[in-house]
């Protein structure tokens, strides 16, 4: 619906509000100098540098070399001897230290205070609802029956008729109430265990170690403890110490089985934590091989002892080969691609953005290297030690490396294009490390892609689409992709092999989706994203700040409601990100619940505050809610963009009603009003998102003015709305073209309308007494019994 006038917009500013903007003072030679670090920190090549030193530093490392491997019982056809002194842990000691610590940790178990406290509120709750079910009690018997049954729903006991019978001709008694939560108290002081068959961990000999919080914990044995039978026994006992009646003893009873319940649990993670910092403690046992020192004599038979001397040897023996034409080489060919990497990301998103994915793509880079290689060596590994069929094939662990892990990452975090670009710096790494494997490439880049395609399909609203991504998209293809290869080949191998590879591609999926699951947390809070989920999360009505606006400035939460839909209706008509629109719009004016009786939404009494202030104070106290919402924003821990939002929902905009009282009570001969004295601080909207809270802002706002808001009435709102921004330069930086305008303003137009649209009357009733009126006039005219006018 094409409504925008474009008949007063203004081409060419005025050469004062140029100059004004023009007029920038340049900053000192001194601050220049501070800013050089900063100016450092954010050059990309300075992390360019960085990135390729260290990948290329690992890619081109050479392993040392080392000492002669023979075979099993092969006679030795000259000395192997100790090259230098070496430093070698003795692992089964260490070991064994090692389980005897662990052993000697006592199992963990948590007291929970707050069972008890729980108990208490239930009884006291169901006591009370007792007494004011037989207030209001017409009927006994029936409602005997629905109590019990109300009992149920509401609280979860079976209640036998008995016992409600009794407690009525007690009428639900206080002192029973009393009593019972002192007798339960008491058990449950003692700690209460549901089953001692559940001590499968050595506690009856050596007991546990039980907690009541932190810093009071202390070690129990098990008989001090009681579980549900002992409990009710010694509950039993206690109740027939009193004095009082045997049908209100046997009343006790039959509750107190009904309200007893354990609070002491068993802590797996603390126990097991426990163990393994009492394992870490356990310092590591060394011996010293001497130099010179002869593994095997020439002529001797090798043995197992001695290949077992040889590896342990090679693996802390290391050299420094020639390495550094290799380092260079590769030095230069990674600067070239991340060179080329950072033009395309600057070419594709604004420059803060780019620089930001660009160090998260070099660091993802560095940390994808580190797990291809701990993959070698544990595919290695696994390989020799193994004796099941399917693992033993060393070629085949390749399709299990984390090899998407990455690109799954990037795909939840940044866009498809983004995504793509690591995709393949991904795969021309794998490429590199494993000696330019043309198979490995291709099973590389078609599972990015795979997983990239997954994130799109599984949408980026939960973490979990991170694991149906790698479970249902990326190891089905890795399996596609490996029986393709086998094709191309023309060489089919061993079903062992086979069935090795295909399973190995289904780990390889599994392994990266859990990897990008595990640090999706770490990335996302440590280079800002802004996740769906976590925009989700913020934009849920139950937060307490939600709560606490519409209690303290229930006018502007109602309209933060509205502004939401708007904008978020509008967003998605203009494909930007909706949630961010939305989160910001329920955000945007927290700063008014520091003063909300100065704004009008929020004005419960006819009283004006601003009737006893200046225009100029008035406008202060106006202009504040923005800095004040930003602060508040800074003490939730807002992101970024939202804040940003907050900042630049006003825009510099103009205060105009206070402008326009400034005009009306000063006198231009005297003084001259300064328009800028009366302009929001800015800046103006940087983003679509922002442009579209302010917008939506300010409409809404424009609506609530109307009389009666007809659809003409709201399309002059939303036109003179539009005009006056765009003439205003306020939204020059949001980069929105005309057409999307267009599209907005139709948006707003099609919301506002369904929200002010008039409804048809209720039948019955007559609000507005015109019915009435026009009876009145017909009676008089003719006396007869006529059918009103409709």
């Amino acid at each position: 619906m094409n409504f925008i006038s474009f008949k007063k917009i203004k081409l060419f500013k005025s050469l004062g509000i140029l100059q004004k903007k023009g007029n920038s003072t340049s900053p000192p030679r001194k601050e220049k100098k501070v800013n050089i670090w900063k100016e450092l920190v954010q050059n990309p090549f300075v992390y360019l540098f960085i990135f390729v030193l260290i990948l290329a530093y690992f890619i081109s490392y050479l392993p040392s070399k080392s000492l002669p491997l023979p075979k099993e019982e092969e006679i030795a056809s000259s000395d192997i001897i100790a090259p230098k002194d070496l430093t070698i842990e003795d692992t089964e000691t260490t070991e064994k230290r090692r389980v005897e610590a662990v052993e000697a940790v006592l199992p963990f178990y948590f007291f929970d205070q707050n069972i008890f406290l729980n108990t208490e509120e239930k009884i006291r709750q169901f006591f009370a609802f007792g007494r004011e079910w037989f207030k209001s009690s017409p009927s006994p018997q029936k409602n005997m029956e629905e109590l019990q049954r109300n009992i149920l729903d509401k609280f979860g006991l079976e209640v036998t008729p008995e016992d409600l019978a009794s407690l009525r001709k007690a009428n639900f008694s206080p002192d029973l109430e009393e009593i019972l939560i002192d007798l339960i108290g008491k058990i449950s002081s003692q700690g209460i265990i549901l089953s001692k068959n559940l001590f499968i961990r050595k506690e009856q000999e050596r007991g546990l170690t039980l907690s009541k919080g932190p810093g009071n914990e202390r070690t129990e044995r098990v008989n001090e403890i009681l579980d549900i039978k002992e409990s009710k026994e010694r509950m039993a006992s206690e109740i027939n110490k009193l004095e009082i009646s045997q049908r209100n003893k046997s009343l006790l009873l039959n509750l107190s089985e009904l309200f007893i319940s354990p609070n002491i649990t068993y802590n797996k993670v603390e126990t097991e934590a426990r163990k393994e910092r009492a394992r870490s403690q356990v310092e590591t046992v060394f011996y010293t091989i001497k130099k010179g020192k002869v593994i095997i004599r020439k002529g001797d038979e090798v043995a197992p002892e001695a290949l077992k001397w040889i590896r342990i040897i090679n693996q802390k023996l290391r050299t420094k080969p020639s390495w550094l034409t290799n380092f260079l080489g590769t030095f230069l060919l990674f600067t070239l691609l991340f060179i080329t990497l950072w033009f395309y990301l600057k070419s594709l998103i604004r420059v803060k953005q780019a620089l930001n994915n660009f160090i998260m793509m070099g660091v993802i880079s560095i940390l994808s290297l580190l797990f291809y290689k701990l993959s070698v060596f544990l595919a290695g590994t696994f390989s020799q030690n193994t004796n099941f069929p399917l693992l033993t094939h060393l070629e085949s662990y390749h399709y299990a490396f984390p090899f998407q892990f990455g690109i799954l990452l990037f795909a939840f975090l940044t866009s498809n294009h983004i995504a793509l670009a690591y995709a393949i710096i991904n795969s021309l790494l794998v490429g590199y490390l494993f000696s330019a494997n043309f198979y490995l490439i291709t099973f590389c880049l078609i599972g990015g892609f795979a997983a990239i395609y997954g994130i799109k399909y599984y949408q980026r609203q939960k973490r979990t689409s991170l694991f149906r991504a790698g479970l249902f998209l990326v190891a089905p293809i890795n399996i596609l992709v490996i029986i393709a290869i086998y094709l191309v080949k023309e060489k089919i191998g061993s079903v062992d092999l086979i069935a090795s590879e295909i399973l190995m591609g289904l780990v390889g999926g599994a392994l990266s989706s859990a990897l990008a699951f595990l640090f999706l947390p770490v990335f996302e809070n440590l280079f800002g994203f802004l996740t769906q989920t976590k925009l989700l999360e913020l934009t849920n009505s139950d937060l307490p700040i939600f709560r606490q606006l519409a209690i303290e400035a229930p006018g502007s939460y109602h309209h933060s409601l509205i502004v939401a839909s708007l904008a978020e209706k509008a967003a998605e008509e203009i494909k930007v990100d909706s949630m961010l629109v939305k989160a910001s719009a329920l955000y945007h004016d927290l700063g008014k619940m520091k003063r909300p009786e100065y704004f009008i939404e929020n004005r419960s009494k006819n009283f004006d505050l601003h009737k006893d202030l200046t225009p100029s104070m008035s406008t202060l106290v106006i202009i504040n809610h923005v800095k004040e919402g930003v602060e508040m924003a800074k003490k939730l821990n807002l992101p970024q963009q939202i804040k940003e939002i907050i900042e630049q929902h006003h825009g510099n905009s103009l205060v105009r009603y206070f402008y326009q009282k400034a005009k009306e009570k000063y006198n231009p001969d005297l003084q001259k009003i300064g328009e800028e004295n009366y302009r929001y601080p800015g800046p103006s909207p940087k983003t679509k998102e922002a442009a579209l809270v302010m917008l939506a802002d300010s409409i809404e706002a424009a609506s609530r003015s109307l009389k009666s808001p007809s659809q003409e009435s709201l399309k002059r709102v939303i036109t003179e709305i539009f005009d006056n921004y765009l003439q205003d330069g306020q939204l020059d930086d949001s980069d929105f073209s005309i057409k999307e305008m267009r599209t907005v303003a139709s948006s707003f137009l099609s919301t506002l309308y369904t929200i002010y649209h008039p409804r048809v009357d209720y039948p019955g009733f007559d609000f507005e007494m015109k019915k009435k009126k026009k009876m009145e006039k017909v009676k008089k005219a003719n006396d007869r019994n006529i059918k009103p006018p409709e």
